[in-house]
């Protein structure tokens, strides 16, 4: 702390934590939170999240209200195609057996310093038997290919563990449930956003001996961002690059109250923004009343208590000058640092340098359908917005005819009806009391017209439309198991090519999953243990690589075509014009996706064949690898007891120690 307040006074401050000093930072990420929001307002983002939110709820937008005349009809052609999208990317990914990412040792690790010094000690030792220069290079060719496969394995199993290590923290973290909510709100808005790891304390059972205790432990968890509550700056094209991005969050005062005595939150400041804002602090109220009405209608009601405080989470570039005022420790006043800082209104409560060695932020965004330079791209509703309009006109208006067409529309003669007749009183046997028609034309008092019946027209306009949505999303209706499928698709074979079309559809989307979110996600996860964890045995140069869950998509779609070709193999087995290699191997591919251990139903033909030309190749070796066997080989002759021939026959164990 000397050292810091040195290097503090230099810049002329002589307190760590003032926070009059500290409101020079907290100025900084609001000046910067505004220019942000005014970015986002102008191109028009916030009104499209709310058109967004109500075709999600099925309600019409404020414009179109004038357009309903009574007839509040809608039909939620978005919020259709949503669910569609949303269940097809979730049950390829999440309810997939094989997660959709994997670990994978760098092709050429690099070498142990105990290996380095291992292969030195062979070369000095063979040094004088070694004749020539070209011996010497060949021998340690030969020992730097020996140890460089030794490392391999060893990184290999390493990463394995490392792997193992990620899905359990991720299954802890509850994984499934904040990547469904992530996959909601990719399908509704034009970005989704998620921010991890994060460590949070929670109770954790264990069982110990002979008795279940709960201790206080933490895991690493990933979180949603809302679009409503992100702020990217002006030039970013995703969460992670870009000048900076900031999330708003309320916090209430028991939240900011619990991280006292946490490290890199700032106690003092804590104690100052609950002490100034007792009443809470909420500058946005007004820009979040109408998502707050239509998320929830009972929330204006409890607004009014509401205490919790508006928060600041900025990552992103900071001024060296700045963070030196703050507190934090940085050799360059003039430079630019990645950093974490929390606002709460004019105070700053949290001031870190980004702990990523690569300068990665903790936030990760795609969208269903990118647009290039931006960061807000299109979601599935604002793909079909415009034809989810058009239908519920065609829907209106169906409505409006039939109801014209339902009956008749009348006229009256006024002057010829008697008084106390009401003229709109139609029902069976009435009997009104007319006057003379003084025309002489003998025109009856009542005249009727018959609307036409145009429904079956608009109803082809609406189903056009509704095909359109299927092309424009690029999610058609079987996806929900919509069995109006014409053609070949009425056949399994038919139907598995009509999927497998619309999967080009979805192939993009979950190609910006695996990109943007999944790869960066568990990346994120390796370096936090590499960095944090004091286990070396899952610490190895590796790199992530996200197996694709387009990949995953076509396995399932060829399991169908597996199943066909075995049906059709089938006969031309038992005939035996195709080997049963080849049936064993159809069963291996459609047993491959249960889960179920394959190798106990069906071996595998290759690994009996490479076992098979292992033992020919080791010859006499192998009666010392079966000696760790269950049972015994028998004795060569030399190594049978001659005083005792009677017991030839009787294989007598071997200490490997000693040898035979």
């Amino acid at each position: 702390m000397a050292d810091n307040n040195v290097a503090l006074q230099e810049y002329g401050i002589g307190q760590v934590f003032n926070l009059k000093v500290q409101d020079e930072l907290a100025d900084y990420v609001k000046c910067e939170y505004d220019r942000a929001k005014r970015h986002k307002e102008a191109t028009g983002i916030n009104d499209r999240l709310l058109k967004c939110l109500r075709s999600k709820l099925c309600e019409y937008a404020p414009e179109d209200a004038e357009m309903v005349d009574g007839i509040d009809i809608f039909v939620g052609i978005g919020a259709l195609k949503q669910r569609a999208a949303e269940s097809w990317l979730i049950d390829i990914i999440v309810n997939n057996i094989e997660k959709p990412w994997t670990l994978t040792a760098t092709p050429e690790p690099d070498l142990p310093l105990r290996l380095k010094e291992k292969v030195v000690s062979i070369l000095i030792q063979e040094l004088p038997e070694i004749a020539s220069m070209e011996a010497l290079v060949d021998r340690i060719t030969q020992l730097k290919a020996a140890v460089t496969q030794i490392s391999q394995q060893q990184a290999e199993r390493t990463t394995a563990r490392m792997e193992s290590k990620i899905s359990d923290q991720l299954a802890e973290g509850n994984w499934n449930k904040t990547f469904t909510q992530f996959v909601n709100q990719l399908t509704t808005y034009p970005a989704a956003i998620l921010r991890g790891p994060i460590e949070k304390g929670c109770p954790v059972a264990k069982w110990n001996k002979d008795k279940l205790e709960v201790t206080r432990g933490s895991v690493l968890s990933v979180r949603t961002v809302s679009p409503f509550d992100a702020f990217p700056a002006p030039n970013s094209t995703s969460a992670s690059n870009g000048s900076y991005f900031i999330e708003r969050t309320d916090m209430s005062p028991d939240a900011l109250h619990s991280m006292i005595g946490v490290k890199s939150f700032n106690d003092t400041n804590i104690r100052a923004t609950l002490d100034k804002y007792q009443n809470g602090y909420d500058p946005d109220s007004i820009e979040k009343t109408e998502e707050r009405l239509l998320k929830d209608r009972d929330s204006l009601a409890s607004q009014d208590n509401n205490l919790d405080i508006e928060t600041l989470i900025y990552n992103g570039k900071i001024p060296g000058k700045l963070l030196i005022k703050a507190g934090v420790l940085v050799q360059d006043p003039q430079k630019h640092y990645e950093c974490e800082v929390w606002v709460c209104g004019d105070i700053t409560i949290r001031a870190v340098l980004n702990p990523n060695p690569l300068g990665k932020r903790p936030l990760y965004s795609t969208n269903f359908v990118k647009i290039d330079g931006k960061f807000w791209g299109k979601g599935v509703i604002d793909l079909v917005m415009d034809t989810e309009r058009i239908c519920n006109a065609a829907c209106r208006d169906i409505v409006r005819n039939m109801g014209f067409s339902a009956g008749p529309i009348g006229e009256a003669i006024s002057d010829r009806i008697a008084d106390g007749d009401d003229p709109s009183d139609l029902r069976p046997y009435k009997i009104f009391r007319v006057g003379p028609d003084i025309t002489g034309t003998g025109a009856p008092a009542f005249k009727f017209h018959n609307v036409g019946i145009v429904a079956g027209e608009l109803m082809r306009v609406f189903e056009g439309y509704m095909k359109l949505a299927d092309d424009l999303s690029g999610v058609p209706a079987y996806v929900l198991g919509n069995p109006q499928v014409a053609g070949a698709g009425r056949t399994l074979g038919g139907l598995s090519m009509l999927m497998g079309n619309a999967a080009k559809g979805i192939k993009q989307v979950q190609l910006n999953i695996d990109m943007d979110i999944i790869s960066g996600v568990v990346e994120a996860f390796y370096m936090y243990n590499m960095l944090m964890s004091d286990d070396m045995s899952i610490k190895a140069d590796a790199k992530v690589v996200a197996r694709g869950a387009t990949g995953l998509l076509q396995r399932e779609l060829a399991q169908t075509r597996t199943v066909e070709l075995l049906q059709l193999m089938t006969p031309y087995v038992q005939a035996g014009l195709v080997d049963k290699a080849a049936l064993t191997y159809l069963f291996r591919e459609i047993f491959k996706t249960t889960g179920i251990d394959i190798d106990k139903i069906f071996p595998d033909p290759d690994q009996q064949a490479g076992l098979e030309e292992l033992f020919g190749l080791l010859g006499g070796q192998a009666e010392a690898f079966n000696r760790g066997m269950s049972g015994a080989p028998e004795l060569p002759p030399q190594s049978v007891p001659q005083q005792m021939p009677q017991m030839a026959s009787i294989p007598t164990p071997v200490n490997l120690a000693q040898g035979a």
